[in-house]
């Protein structure tokens, strides 16, 4: 595949201001230049992605004091394990880079995983040629497994580091320990003769530069190599089981790629990433191309499917445990039940009344009935859509939209609850069609007469994070079979009506009545904005029928609803009910661009909203 579109316009500025290649021959002089460059391309306001803990202390080494940092993490996938501790050695052609050049990727190794990670400040060449860059790695990894002797130790590193780790991995197979647990190499150095054909194929413009890793290994390797650190050919039988990652364009992607067949060959267990479109380096470069934030991600949650993983069978059957399918709100006769596939709302009751059109308990609800829509409401056309130059595609359904967002199924956990409150939460991860990271939280309270709901996102990502939230309650007011909801009367604060064609806009507005009155057989599904406020900054739908009044009020992050009669859902739950959807955006507004939430990195957005009830006599 052609490069990621994001890389071109940063490789051309590393052109214009003589940042490539990295190397000029004064070692001194490259550390300050890679240094600088290192912090200057998390870009303005960067802002370090938060860890439980950093301690940064010096441990003996086979030169004297050895500094390392440690990062410790609450986060991550141990279940009841103990956390897993990984080595992470940094790359820099053994010469240019440190812990602080790195600092960003330990930290989102350290919350992937929810691992302890030791990072070297081992010594570097041309000062420390082979085999003291090695040798100080390997007195960090044996503190290490007696520092944590119960936990998974993972050797693990990029680049020049990623070479460092598979000789580490040699050492300990061939000098009795300690066992590793697994490998972790991104684009490893392994072949000092340079005679792959990726390095001519990707040799220049491509941020690591073929004359780069000719003066790299001229500095490292100045007295000739040896196994530890030109591996490839030798025997890999017993190494530990390996995540290799590799980048297409990337002059070192074939020593990568033959690493991770001659390991299979050696009956390792290796998994193999590729990075399509990905330049090297891209561990530290998710602040220029999302893809290479999905990427990490990607093989980070390898390496922790690895790890939960024993290489021996278990003595019992294993089985997913089962959690809760929902959580309840109760106060006086009103009760509510949240649905954690998705965190949406399955049922509100006051008393006999069914106050939302809901469904029972571990069904599969149709028209997304009380569910959360995001990272956009309604519909996307053909799920295509661009954000800062790189075309996206979404799944679509059978009509040929991206419908809804991407929570509907998703398992929400209970964050926080009392007696009136209930918050349930999730993680939006990062994918192909929508590569960023959200942190999501929706806050329930009940009070008497009324249901307040609160949705919380945070950018838990490196990018800017563009979005759009809708919710989908379907207001009940005593309509029990089809075509009963004509009888219902209605006021829609609204005087603007998108044009649809399918559900989807065509550019045109026109002016809406709110004042609906009885709905009859008019047949709803419009997205209005322009809405009507009253004093304290609230807009309030009301709805009337044979069980009471419904109020449903918005505040203003919400600034369309979306009305539907349900004409086209199937027999049985047909125009028995009204949706009425807070929205934060348009139908398609991923591609139109309108009214979208955009969030710089650890910035919050928050939106509420109101259902209240008056039962009938």
């Amino acid at each position: 595949m052609p490069i990621d579109p994001h890389f071109v316009p940063f490789l051309q500025r590393l052109a214009e201001l003589g940042a490539t290649p990295l190397v000029s021959g004064d070692a001194a002089v490259d550390r300050q230049r890679y240094r600088a460059l290192s912090l200057a391309r998390r870009g303005e306001g960067y802002r370090p992605e938060p860890v439980a803990d950093v301690e940064d202390r010096t441990i003996a080494g086979p030169g004297g004091d050895l500094g390392v940092r440690i990062y410790r993490s609450g986060l991550g996938r141990v279940g009841g394990q103990t956390r897993p501790v990984v080595v992470w050695l940094h790359g820099g052609g053994w010469a240019v880079g440190d812990l602080d050049t790195h600092d960003p990727v330990c930290r989102a190794v350290a919350n992937r995983l929810g691992a302890t990670v030791l990072a070297v400040d081992y010594r570097l060449a041309p000062e420390h040629p082979h085999p003291a860059p090695l040798e100080d790695c390997l007195a960090a990894v044996r503190w290490a497994a007696h520092r944590w002797p119960t936990a998974p130790l993972v050797v693990a590193g990029d680049s020049a580091g990623a070479g460092l780790a598979a000789g580490v991995a040699l050492r300990c197979r061939d000098e009795d320990g300690p066992v590793l647990a697994a490998q972790l190499l991104a684009y490893p150095g392994l072949d000092p003769a340079m005679t792959m054909p990726s390095v001519e194929e990707n040799g220049t413009g491509l941020f690591l530069e073929r004359s780069d890793m000719r003066q790299f290994w001229d500095w490292y390797l100045p007295d000739g190599a040896d196994a530890s650190v030109a591996p490839l050919g030798t025997d890999f039988t017993g190494l530990p089981p390996a995540v290799v990652a590799t980048a297409e364009f990337d002059p070192l992607r074939d020593e990568g790629d033959t690493y991770a067949v001659e390991l299979a060959a050696a009956g390792v267990h290796v998994v193999h990433l590729p990075g399509p479109g990905l330049v090297h380096g891209y561990f530290g470069l998710t602040e220029i191309a999302p893809a290479a934030a999905v990427r990490r991600a990607e093989v980070l949650d390898v390496l922790a499917d690895l790890l939960g993983t024993p290489g021996v069978g278990p003595d019992e059957e294993a089985w997913p445990t089962t959690e809760p399918l929902g959580a309840w709100l109760e106060r006086g006769a009103a009760r509510v039940a949240v649905d954690l596939r998705g965190g949406g709302l399955r049922r509100l009751a006051v008393g006999d009344w069914d106050v939302l059109d809901g469904y029972p308990t571990g069904v599969v609800p149709k028209g997304r009935r009380g569910g959360l829509l995001l990272p956009w409401p309604n519909r996307l056309r053909d799920g295509r859509w661009s954000w800062a130059g790189a075309d996206l595609q979404l799944d679509v359904t059978a009509e040929g939209s991206a419908m809804h967002g991407l929570l509907s199924w998703q398992p929400f956990s209970v964050l926080a609850r009392t007696q009136d409150t209930v918050t349930v939460g999730t993680v939006l991860e990062p994918r192909s069609g929508y590569p960023f990271r959200l942190a999501v939280a929706l806050d329930y309270r009940l009070d008497p007469g009324r249901l307040t709901v609160t949705v919380r996102v945070r950018n838990a990502g490196t990018h800017d994070a563009p979005f759009g939230v809708g919710m989908h309650p379907y207001l009940h007011v005593g309509s029990d079979e089809d075509g009963d909801v004509g009888a219902a009367d209605l006021d829609v604060p609204a005087s603007t009506s998108l044009d649809l064609d399918g559900g989807l806009p065509t550019g045109g507005r026109r002016p809406f009545d709110g004042a609906v009155g009885t709905i009859g057989d008019r047949a709803l599904d419009d997205a209005l904005t322009d809405l009507t406020r009253d004093d304290d900054g609230w807009a309030r739908v009301r709805l009337r029928g044979p069980a009471g009044a419904l109020e449903l009020a918005v505040d203003r992050s919400w600034p369309w609803l979306q009305v539907y009669t349900g004409d086209t859902l199937p027999a049985g739950q047909r125009r028995r009910s009204l949706a009425v959807e807070p929205m934060t955006c348009p139908p398609n507004a991923l591609a139109d661009g309108a009214d979208l939430v955009v969030l710089a990195p650890e910035q919050t957005w928050s939106g509420s909203w109101t259902l209240s009830w008056t039962p009938a006599g």
